[in-house]
């Protein structure tokens, strides 16, 4: 399937996509989540917050929590996500 072809894409398709990222390179910033699912999945799975920022879609996110919850956190200061190491607190959020 073509990558840019949406019609078959599905948000847990869409969330597998990150967590390979995530996998490969050890962290995923929401602003190449953001440019990267739209460049490859399409404008659907994507979205601008009411403060302007780039977002990746709710229900992306919600695949993407079932399928990594335990081996990835959010970083809320630096807004990416990266593999868990040891040291980090329980929970998905880190600060």
């Amino acid at each position: 399937m073509p990558e840019n072809s949406t019609d078959a894409i599905t948000p847990t398709a869409v969330a597998e996509w990150m967590l390979s990222v995530i996998q490969e390179q050890g962290e995923l910033t929401q602003n190449n989540a953001f440019y990267e699912i739209n460049k490859r999945f399409g404008s659907n799975f994507t979205s601008i917050s009411n403060s302007g920022s780039p977002s990746v879609g709710k229900s992306v996110l919600t695949a993407f929590r079932k399928i990594s919850d335990d081996v990835v956190i959010w970083e809320r200061s630096d807004k990416k996500w990266r593999k868990r190491e040891f040291y980090d607190a329980p929970g998905r959020q880190q600060h």
